[in-house]
């Protein structure tokens, strides 16, 4: 009976620590433990002084929202966080690491998503560029 009993626990370990595992953030920089006055001020920052972030592993919460550029026809896909007071935006592009069809696979525009993945600098031309957060996973 005691060996029921310890194998059961035993077992109840394994699965609590391997589930804690698989749904840890594994991120250098999770803003979603942050206040909205951190956040905001933090993606400030990534836009910035991008150097200091790439190769970072970012997790960020914030609203869906993506935009066609017909010049470079082609879409992208944001983050979008607001500051304490709800006045200002900030907010960073992001790439899913298994592209999805637009719209149907993803979610309205505004809707709160929760985005994790490797912070980058994509240069367009002459150095000029911006910051993308690239191999990304969404979560609603």
């Amino acid at each position: 009976m005691y060996k029921s009993i310890i194998a059961f626990f035993l077992l109840l370990l394994f699965t609590t620590s391997t589930f804690a595992k698989e749904n840890s953030s594994n991120a250098d920089i999770d803003l979603t433990r942050m206040s909205s006055t951190m956040v905001y001020s933090m993606v400030y920052q990534m836009v910035t002084d991008p150097q200091k972030y790439i190769g970072k592993r970012i997790k960020m919460k914030g609203a869906f929202s993506s935009y066609f550029d017909e010049e470079a026809n082609q879409r992208f896909f944001g983050c979008v966080i607001k500051d304490a007071l709800a006045c200002c935006s900030q907010g960073l592009a992001f790439e899913l690491a298994k592209p999805r069809k637009f719209p149907s696979e993803y979610p309205s525009e505004g809707t709160s998503i929760t985005i994790i993945g490797t912070f980058e600098f994509e240069k367009v031309e002459d150095g000029i560029g911006f910051p993308i957060i690239k191999d990304a996973k969404m979560f609603r």
